[in-house]
């Protein structure tokens, strides 16, 4: 949820007064949210990779967890057992006080920076998790920062080694993992492919999700970060997908959806006529799904098994929500046209909307043949008076939305509770594990 503002954060639909902490990262991290990462020329200490995008030689082993229709229901499944699977978990989540290539300091994810990661508490944590009975983390890499994936150029040598020691340890756990992006790398050669269009026609979000030159730089991106993978032999079967984008967005107040005249043709080849509200709406729903698809094939061209999904905040209409927010999005192209192999909602209790409201504004509408996961769902301690009063109300709301198809549930978060904030799953003694934990409910819809 906790989306950045424009790439790095801000959570929607809350208020800063009760959220003035994490309100005040964000705004920090905001120093690192320009409109568009460039090249800066400056240098790193970090060690870093060759850029590549070689497609393996040999066929890889098929990752272990599936999707399939079985009478006319989409859900996940184990390759190997044939049994349905149902993931339930959390997002691992650490953040640090970090600097990006202009030596400007914001917090942000940190949980594979050098620096940062503790491999002894991943292992405590994913030990928990198993013996809890859950099967799935999601954890996000880090673009931005000068501790981050990002290289100079490609991607670090570093970071990918601590991914790497994070997926052998899920694997020895029993816990498959879920990589989630908010932007892409701030290094070339994804800079140098994205300035190409970059600023007049397309800038921000827009620049990189709508644009052929944004296409082709996501393409690249989740090619090269498979690719490492392989080549450091990591344990892909420990990965239960790679999602294009945490919470993809559009920004309303950039380029070209700023146009009132003219035509501007997206990364899809199509030409629209900015004069008309229509194809406005038309540039979201097919630049989402030609997005999403063009990612998805060039993962896929690497790693033909793995699954790739994309994540949403709820867009804000019909019922109204994240008023004044300036990123737009509208979930139904992505939901019903495109070949995502599942959607990851975000849907928290307690804030403006109601479960049944979230629902309506992602137009779910019924969808049966294609999984929904939950990716993210969480108490904020200024919509609950207690752990207790939390736990009772996510436990209702995993129930809840089971009768909208939901398949699958990750709570917002493990341990991390942003200074205060927010309940994590291991507060006050693990009062909303207790009521979440597998091992004490099998069936979450009961």
């Amino acid at each position: 949820m906790i989306k950045w503002i424009t790439r790095t954060g801000g959570f929607f639909g809350v208020s800063s007064r009760s959220l003035s902490l994490i309100v005040s990262f964000l705004l920090v991290a905001g120093a690192a949210s320009c409109t568009l990462p460039l090249p800066s020329g400056s240098a790193t200490t970090q060690a870093q990779s060759s850029v590549s995008t070689a497609v393996p030689k040999q066929p890889l082993p098929e990752h272990r967890i599936g999707v399939r229709v079985v009478n006319g229901v989409g859900e996940f499944y184990n390759r190997i057992t044939g049994e349905k699977f149902v993931p339930r978990g959390a997002n691992y989540v650490v953040i640090g006080l970090q600097k990006n290539r202009a030596g400007e300091q914001y917090v942000s994810h940190a949980t594979f920076g050098p620096g940062f990661y503790d491999r002894g508490a991943v292992e405590q944590a994913l030990q928990k998790m198993h013996a809890d009975g859950y099967n799935v983390a999601r954890v996000f890499l880090e673009t931005t920062t000068t501790t981050s994936i990002t290289g100079n150029p490609g991607l670090s040598s570093p970071y990918l080694d601590n991914v790497t020691d994070f997926l052998k340890i899920a694997d020895a756990n029993g816990i498959y993992v879920i990589f989630v992006t908010d932007w892409l790398p701030d290094s070339d050669p994804y800079n140098q492919i994205v300035a190409r269009e970059c600023c007049e026609t397309f800038d921000s979000s827009n620049a990189v999700h709508l644009s052929a030159s944004g296409v082709e730089a996501s393409r690249r991106f989740y090619s090269d970060f498979v690719t490492e993978l392989i080549e450091r032999n990591a344990p892909l079967g420990a990965v239960f997908s790679f999602n294009v984008s945490n919470e993809i967005a559009f920004d309303a107040n950039e380029p070209p959806l700023t146009w009132t005249s003219g035509s501007v043709t997206l990364g899809n080849g199509r030409a629209y006529d900015m004069s008309k509200p229509e194809d406005k709406k038309r540039i979201i729903d097919e630049g989402l799904v030609y997005y999403i698809d063009q990612v998805r094939l060039a993962i896929q061209k690497v790693d033909p098994t793995s699954l790739v999904g994309v994540g949403f905040f709820q867009p804000q209409s019909p019922n109204p929500t994240r008023i004044g927010d300036p990123r737009v999005i509208r979930t139904y192209s992505a939901i019903w046209e495109s070949n995502a192999d599942y959607i990851d909602l975000h849907a928290y209790p307690g804030l403006e909307l109601s479960l049944a409201q979230y629902v309506e504004n992602y137009e779910i509408n019924g969808m049966e043949e294609k999984p929904i996961m939950m990716g993210e769902f969480g108490a904020f301690k200024g919509a609950y008076p207690n752990s207790q009063a939390a736990a009772l109300a996510l436990q209702a709301w995993q129930i809840e939305s089971c009768k909208y198809g939901f398949d699958g549930w990750l709570l917002w978060t493990w341990d991390n509770e942003f200074n205060g904030e927010m309940y994590s799953a291991l507060t006050d003694g693990g009062a909303i594990n207790g009521a979440l934990a597998p091992v004490i409910r099998p069936d979450p819809c009961k």
